[in-house]
C-alpha cells in the first residue's frame, strides 16, 4: 500500500483544526461563547480545503459537519420541515465531502491515512444517518447506521439512534411493520435506561405492540429465477422496498412492493396519479435491469447502454416532478416542470408556498433534499458537495459533449470527460439509488398528505 506521507502530514493547519474541533465540542456542551464559535466557523469555512492535504481535509470536513450539526440541534425543531436553513444542508454537504475523501484514501490505498479515515468515516456515517432521519430520508438513514456500526466504538450510539428511528418509521410499512416494531423493541430493551430517561411514552407504546417471535427469514437468491440479478438489486439497495435498507438479504426485501396510497380525489385525478406512478415505477424497474446488463456486459455497446440508463434515471425524477405538480396543483404548465426547478419561485428563488404548506411532512422534505444531492442549489450559502458535482458533470458531458472511457482517475476539460467504466458504473448506481429513494419518499409523502386530509375533514 502507498504510505502517502505527504497526504498524511501533520502541519500547522492540522493543529489549528484540532483546536477548532475542540471548540465545536465545547460549544455543543454549552461551554463556549457563541460569537467566538461563529467567528471561527466562518474563518474555517472560507478556506479552500481541496488545496490542503487529505489528512487536513478529513479533519476539516468532520469539524465543519459537526459544527453545523450542533447549530441545528440547538436551534431547530426536529419535527418540522426546513427547506431553506443552512444548518441542515451544510451539515449534510460537509459529511458528503468527508466520504469523498475517504473514498480516495481507499481507492488509492494510502496506508498512513487509513485508520484516521476509517474512524472519521464511521463517525460521519452516524451523524449523517441522524441528519437524514431528521429530514425524512428514512431509507438512507438505515443504510448509514449499519455502516457507522463498523466501528465498535459507535455501536451503542448507533443502536440507540436506530431504536428511535425504527419506532418513528414503522407507520410507513404494511406487511413488514411487525418486524420493524420488533427491531425497535429489541434495541429499547437492550438500552432501557436511555429510552426511559428520554422517551418513556414512546417506549411504552412501542414495547406494548405484538410482534413476531423470530426475525424475518433470509432469502436464498441461488434458488430464485434471475438470482444473480435479484441479488445485485438488493446488494446495491435498488429495490423499491422499504425493508431493503434494513436487511437486504431478508425475504421481506425481495419484492418491489411499495404502493401508492389511495388518493381521495375525483376519479379522473385518481386515475391520473395511479397511471403516473405506475409509469414512474415501471420505468425505474426496467432501467434498473438495463443497468445490470450494461455493467456485466463488455464492449462499446454496453458503455452506450450505461449512458442511456444514466439519462433515464434523470427523466424519472422529472416524472416525479410532474406528479407533484398535479398533486399539489402548482401554478405551472406541465412543459415547464422538472425536478431541478419545481421547488422554487422563478423570480425570487424562494421555496414555493405549496411545499411550505406541509411543515411536518418530512417525506416531501426528503424529496427536496434528494434534489439538492442531484442538482445542488443556487442559494449563495449552499455548499455543493463533490458527489453532486460528479453527478452533474457526467450528465453534462453525456448530454452535450464527449465521454472517453479510459482507466485512471476522472479528468475533464471544456470538451471531453475521461472516466473509467467502473467509475461511470459507480456514479450510475449512486444516481439510481437516489431515484429509488425518491420513489419511496413520494409514496410516503402521499400517505402522510392523505392522512392529513382525512384529519381535516
Amino acid at each position: 500500500m502507498n504510505l502517502s506521507t505527504e497526504q498524511s502530514e501533520i502541519n500547522e493547519m492540522s493543529e489549528q483544526l484540532e483546536k477548532f474541533s475542540a471548540l465545536v465540542d465545547l460549544y455543543n456542551d454549552g461551554r463556549a461563547d457563541k460569537d467566538i464559535f461563529m467567528s471561527e466557523l466562518s474563518r474555517f469555512e472560507s478556506i479552500d480545503w481541496t488545496k490542503e492535504n487529505m489528512f487536513n481535509q478529513l479533519l476539516a470536513y468532520n469539524a465543519l459537519g459537526a459544527a453545523y450539526g450542533n447549530l441545528k440541534y440547538k436551534n431547530l425543531d426536529s419535527t418540522k420541515a426546513y427547506y431553506d436553513n443552512e444548518y441542515i444542508y451544510k451539515e449534510i454537504s460537509y459529511y458528503h465531502n468527508l466520504h469523498c475523501v475517504v473514498s480516495r484514501v481507499k481507492k488509492e490505498q494510502w496506508a498512513a491515512l487509513y485508520w484516521t479515515a476509517f474512524k472519521h468515516w464511521c463517525k460521519a456515517y452516524l451523524n449523517l444517518a441522524n441528519a437524514y432521519d431528521h429530514v425524512g430520508r428514512f431509507c438512507e438513514a438505515q443504510q448509514y447506521y449499519r455502516l457507522a456500526a463498523m466501528d465498535e466504538e459507535n455501536k451503542k450510539m448507533v443502536e440507540i439512534n436506530q431504536g428511535y428511528s425504527y419506532a418513528n418509521m414503522h407507520a410507513f410499512w404494511t406487511e413488514e411493520e411487525p418486524w420493524i416494531v420488533r427491531k425497535a423493541q429489541i434495541l429499547m430493551w437492550k438500552h432501557p435506561k436511555e429510552f426511559v430517561r428520554t422517551a418513556p411514552a414512546l417506549m411504552n407504546k412501542v414495547c406494548g405492540c405484538p410482534v413476531p417471535s423470530l426475525d424475518a427469514p433470509m432469502a436464498d437468491f441461488s434458488k430464485m429465477k434471475d438470482g444473480d440479478y435479484q441479488c445485485w438489486v438488493n446488494q446495491n439497495l435498488l429495490r423499491i422496498n422499504r425493508y431493503c435498507d434494513l436487511e437486504p438479504a431478508s425475504m421481506l426485501s425481495v419484492a418491489d412492493n411499495v404502493k401508492l396510497q389511495h388518493i381521495c380525489d375525483t376519479q379522473e385525478k385518481r386515475e391520473l396519479f395511479e397511471t403516473s406512478f405506475s409509469e414512474i415505477k415501471n420505468t425505474f424497474i426496467e432501467t434498473r435491469r438495463l443497468t445490470f446488463l450494461a455493467i456485466y456486459g463488455s464492449g462499446e455497446l454496453n458503455v452506450e447502454l450505461i449512458k442511456m440508463t444514466y439519462k433515464n434515471f434523470y427523466s424519472i425524477l422529472d416524472k416525479i416532478a410532474v406528479f407533484l405538480q398535479a398533486y399539489l396543483e402548482l401554478p405551472l404548465q406541465v412543459h415547464q416542470v422538472d425536478f431541478a426547478t419545481i421547488w422554487t419561485e422563478k423570480k425570487s428563488n424562494r421555496i414555493r408556498q405549496e411545499f411550505l404548506a406541509h411543515p411536518q411532512n418530512l417525506s416531501l422534505l426528503a424529496l427536496y433534499n434528494i434534489k439538492l444531492d442531484v442538482y445542488g442549489s443556487r442559494s449563495f450559502d449552499y455548499v455543493i458537495d463533490e458527489q453532486t458535482k460528479d453527478l452533474q458533470r457526467i450528465r453534462n458531458f453525456i448530454e452535450h459533449k464527449v465521454i472517453v472511457i479510459r482507466d485512471g482517475e476522472m479528468t475533464y476539460d471544456n470538451y471531453q470527460l475521461q472516466i473509467s467504466k467502473r467509475e461511470l458504473e459507480i456514479n450510475t448506481i449512486r444516481l439510481a439509488q437516489l431515484v429509488r429513494c425518491a420513489i419511496i419518499y413520494l409514496c410516503n409523502f402521499v400517505m402522510h398528505a392523505e392522512y392529513d386530509k382525512k384529519e381535516r375533514l
